[in-house]
């Protein structure tokens, strides 16, 4: 039966069986292989959803291994230095988010924007120093005039002290401590005094500020005078004169003026 029967030659019944074998043999493997997926797909369903839960669910991280009892560490290590502490990432199972501070919150609300500018402070407030006795030393008397003024005229003289020390100091200007007086241009003949005719009397302490002026005056009605005020006194003609000040024994320049009729 397996000799080729027919007019053609041998060969070519020999290929056709062949091919006929080839094809069958295709066939069968690829029912079998798809009756078995089939059958794999329908036999456990809940095999096969687990497998995919499995897949398509997140992967846990493995737990860390226990750190060794103590008993079981070597001998002279610390018990509490097992291992390093855990650093915990922001998101990472375990770590808690930190407390926002509400006052630095407000802090950072309220600041203003930093800057690089060269800015002024205030300055330090500092208390004013103490006033001390004022000395001869720290003061100066000067004595004023007009240049000129006319006989008859009633001239301003003036007296003027000032406290040349670096802090305030209280000085007694008593009226009777201080004196304005009238000299011949040579500074020989004493002419007339602020204090002859003056009853003024009694303590007058004053704080005197370094650097500045205090200034006393008197209207001069242009006679001579003495102490003890003597009743008559003569008109001073005119010509050319001096001027002086003082305060105590602290006496000034003097300063010239001039007299016209």
């Amino acid at each position: 039966m397996w000799e080729p029967v027919g007019p053609l030659p041998a060969a070519v019944y020999w290929r056709r069986r062949w091919v006929a074998i080839g094809s069958a043999t295709a066939l069968i493997v690829a029912l079998t292989w798809g009756i078995g997926a089939m059958v794999g797909d329908d036999d456990d369903p809940e095999t096969r959803l687990a497998s995919r839960a499995a897949v398509s669910a997140p992967q846990e991280a493995s737990p860390p291994p226990a750190a060794p009892p103590f008993a079981a560490l070597p001998s002279g290590s610390p018990p509490f230095a097992t291992r390093p502490p855990a650093v915990l990432r922001p998101g990472a199972a375990g770590s808690t988010p930190p407390t926002p501070d509400p006052l630095a919150a407000e802090q950072s609300a309220t600041e203003q924007p930093a800057t690089e500018e060269l800015v002024p402070e205030p300055p330090t407030p500092t208390a004013p120093p103490e006033p001390v006795p004022c000395t001869n030393e720290m003061i100066a008397v000067r004595a004023e005039a007009p240049a000129q003024h006319r006989v008859g005229e009633r001239a301003l003289l003036r007296l003027v002290v000032v406290n040349t020390s670096d802090r305030p100091c209280i000085r007694d200007l008593d009226p009777e401590r201080q004196e304005i007086v009238v000299w011949s241009a040579d500074g020989v003949d004493r002419l007339w005094s602020s204090n002859d005719c003056s009853s003024a009397r009694g303590a007058d302490p004053r704080t005197l500020e370094p650097g500045e002026p205090l200034t006393f005056s008197v209207r001069w009605v242009g006679r001579t005078s003495a102490p003890g005020c003597p009743v008559q006194r003569q008109v001073v003609p005119a010509g050319e004169y001096r001027l002086l000040s003082r305060v105590d024994d602290v006496i000034s320049p003097p300063t010239q003026f001039i007299r016209n009729p």
